[in-house]
């Protein structure tokens, strides 16, 4: 999969370990995942993510992707599909971390695209964003892929907006 001539889209793998620690040790990725009064990222939070990430690619043939520089393996967030809950409800997330590094250029939006478009092919009905409603970027790409606010929801007990897209 390919968001741009810059970057590209793949399966993680057990070789990411690493780089997804530390993705999400980043202090700026910290503050929109994982805020005050969350307990920051651990090293065991990552590789769960990790193993996770890698079992629901081998069980459902869709998940998060790595997100890479096409010309080098750098690597520069995580995207894509998985499942979760909202408010108890089994869901399929839409989620996006990028390193700040690659942040405003865009990259987060192509990827969601490409994961909608994932959505439709393996025939998800309907795929769900969560964002605190301050992270005002993510909010934008949100909305960007054609997703709508429904409403504010609570998640890691906190106030995030959900937004739906419909895909039937």
């Amino acid at each position: 999969m390919t968001p741009s001539k810059q970057l590209r889209l793949r399966r993680p793998g057990p070789d990411d370990l690493t780089a997804y620690e530390a993705l999400f040790q980043l202090e700026e990725v910290e503050r929109w995942l994982r805020p005050a009064p969350l307990a920051s990222f651990t090293a065991d939070d990552a590789r769960e993510m990790l193993h996770a990430d890698i079992g629901h690619w081998r069980e459902l043939s869709y998940g998060p992707w790595a997100l890479v520089e096409a010309g080098g393996e750098r690597f520069a967030g995580r995207v894509g599909l998985h499942r979760t809950t909202v408010e108890g409800i089994p869901a399929t997330e839409l989620a996006w971390t990028t390193d700040p590094e690659f942040q405003g250029r865009g990259f987060a939006t192509e990827a969601a695209l490409e994961a909608v478009e994932l959505a439709r092919a393996v025939g998800l009905r309907e795929v769900v964003a969560m964002a605190l409603p301050e992270n005002a970027a993510s909010c934008r790409v949100a909305e960007k892929i054609g997703m709508s606010a429904d409403r504010e929801i609570s998640h890691a007990g906190l106030p995030h907006v959900l937004y739906r897209l419909s895909l039937g």
